[in-house]
């Protein structure tokens, strides 16, 4: 199932380690994750989101205001996959999804997360005991060929290719972007000239959309740490200036669309 990211050879659960046959070693940690990521395939040893952005999501997503969206993907897992299939979120950030995805999964299914930052990996793997956590690099996924029934892929960068290798045939791909109008209330506040998202789902070979639809509904926010951990969490906030992103310091609340596109991918 999972490859070593040296050799590309199986490697194996040995008690707290995981080892391939050329006897490289990977310790469990004692959170519960195994590091699986080369050095020269991330950025820094602080790859992915930082602690502050991390701490954010967890406040928001806590709160429930993406729990429609989380929903919505309980229902795809338990429509499209079976007992005994294997299935990865890819790009987990703090487990929240896949968190509610055990809890709800009606079928007998091997769960695995990864993701290139270590803090987000040990959250998810407090809240996913029963999952398979993992630092890693979705452009280099530590899994064999065909490995996979099933990924979920929610506002992460990502690889045809890579998710081509891993996912075998008949298997799916579950992808979220944002919709139109995904927090355009926000840019209002923030922006001279605020605009609409381009709507788009992942562009892939090898794949076929069997499913697509929005989620969208009216989030409303009644205090400023709700507005601001949102903001923060999102990519839109690193790229604005400190002054624009000051201008949502003194807001106590607003009503604001959340906007999802959630896509279906069948691998061909």
């Amino acid at each position: 199932m999972l490859r070593c990211p040296k050799c590309q050879e199986r490697i194996i659960k040995d008690r707290n380690r995981y080892v391939c046959k050329n006897n490289h070693s990977y310790d469990i940690a004692k959170q519960g994750y195994v590091n699986l990521i080369l050095a020269n395939q991330k950025s820094s040893d602080s790859a992915g989101d930082n602690i502050d952005s991390l701490k954010a999501r967890e406040y928001f997503l806590n709160n429930d205001y993406y729990k429609p969206l989380a929903d919505s993907l309980i229902t795809l897992v338990n429509k499209y996959l079976d007992d005994g299939n294997v299935f990865l979120d890819a790009g987990c950030g703090t487990g929240y999804y896949l968190q509610q995805i055990i809890a709800e999964s009606k079928k007998d299914i091997s769960f695995y997360a990864v993701d290139i930052s270590k803090k987000g990996v040990i959250m998810t793997s407090k809240k996913c005991k029963s999952a398979t956590c993992f630092v890693g690099n979705v452009f280099h996924l530590p899994f064999e060929e065909a490995d996979l029934d099933g990924i979920m892929s929610v506002f992460c960068p990502y690889s045809s290719e890579e998710f081509s290798r891993v996912i075998k045939k008949g298997g799916y791909l579950f992808a979220v972007t944002p919709g139109k109008e995904h927090l355009f209330q926000l840019k209002e506040i923030v922006y001279e000239t605020p605009y609409l998202n381009k709507e788009e789902g992942y562009k892939l070979e090898q794949f076929n959309l069997v499913e697509q639809f929005n989620v969208t509904y009216n989030m409303n926010l009644k205090k400023n740490k709700d507005i601001l951990s949102l903001w923060r969490m999102m990519p839109y906030y690193h790229t604005t200036s400190k002054e624009d992103n000051s201008k949502l310091e003194s807001l106590d609340r607003i009503d604001c669309i959340a906007d999802f596109l959630v896509s279906v991918y069948k691998r061909c």
